[in-house]
């Protein structure tokens, strides 16, 4: 019989060759704004690394390649899905390597690679140990594994107890339409059953999401000897940082205080960042 752990990476690889086409212009993380919020994280782990060779965990279309090339000489993509790594672009002074393989049981050489990156990926895994383990085993004592842009449990447990027809504000409104109905959008408009995409989605949808204790500890008890835990992108971010009644500066000006607000209040405003990431050390 199919196990769980397969069936979720059959999910991923139905969904997301439906998806290839569209997806680097459908998911926004590709806006201009949040590549460059990943870039100023991610030069910071090359530095402190003198990084030369990369692996990026569940690769996709080259989302992390696209912009780790400018820094490294090597990238290694590991991926389920060949159609989304057939988007990837190779162009640029880096070697690039594409694996088609599952993350989790992918044979890599033993400290081989300076920083580990998977991005907006995690919450695609039936388990993430497998997944992590690899990374651990990827990098060389003192590389880093930057992972980000996965769902934070507290955020959408707090949304998926809301009343879809509640009289709530636009922001929350929204909110419950894109992380309780999303799968109701992605079978419209890809004609992907809505099973098939929660499936797909298993560590978001199913599980819902990441708890900091949780994945910190898993990190610790496979090796990484550091964690640097971080949540973004809060509630009604979105609708701020596009309020074309300031100019663009002011908004994402006003957008970072906030931002820097309701952090220095954790962990008491823990549910109102949607996304979580970190920063391993080995």
């Amino acid at each position: 019989m199919e196990t769980n752990y397969q069936k979720v990476i059959e999910a991923n690889i139905a969904l997301h060759s439906r998806m290839s086409d569209d997806y680097s212009t459908c998911e926004p993380h590709f806006r201009p704004e949040n590549i460059q919020k990943v870039e100023d994280k991610l030069k910071p782990v090359i530095e402190a690394t003198n990084a030369k060779r990369l692996l990026d965990l569940g690769c996709g279309t080259g989302f992390m390649i696209n912009i780790a090339k400018k820094y490294v000489q090597e990238i290694h993509g590991v991926d389920v899905t060949q159609a989304m790594m057939d988007k990837v672009d190779k162009s640029g002074n880096a070697t690039i390597v594409l694996h088609n393989h599952d993350t989790g049981s992918f044979p890599v050489e033993e400290g081989s690679f300076d920083v580990v990156t998977g991005y907006s990926f995690l919450h695609h895994l039936y388990d993430v140990v497998p997944t992590l383990q690899t990374a651990y085993k990827a990098l060389r004592t003192g590389g880093q594994f930057y992972a980000d842009l996965d769902p934070n449990y507290y955020f959408w447990e707090g949304v998926n107890q809301l009343d879809r027809n509640g009289q709530y504000d636009g922001i929350v409104k929204r909110e419950i339409e894109m992380v309780t109905y999303k799968d109701e959008d992605i079978e419209k408009n890809f004609g992907v059953d809505k099973d098939v995409f929660n499936q797909a989605e298993f560590g978001k949808n199913i599980k819902g999401g990441f708890r900091e204790e949780e994945l910190v500890a898993a990190l610790k008890n496979i090796g990484f000897t550091d964690v640097q835990f971080f949540y973004h992108w809060f509630i009604g971010q979105g609708k701020l940082i596009n309020d074309e009644s300031m100019d663009k500066a002011a908004r994402f000006a006003h957008a970072e205080v906030m931002h820097d607000y309701l952090l220095k209040a954790m962990p008491l405003t823990r549910n109102l960042f949607k996304y979580v990431g970190f920063v391993a050390t080995k």
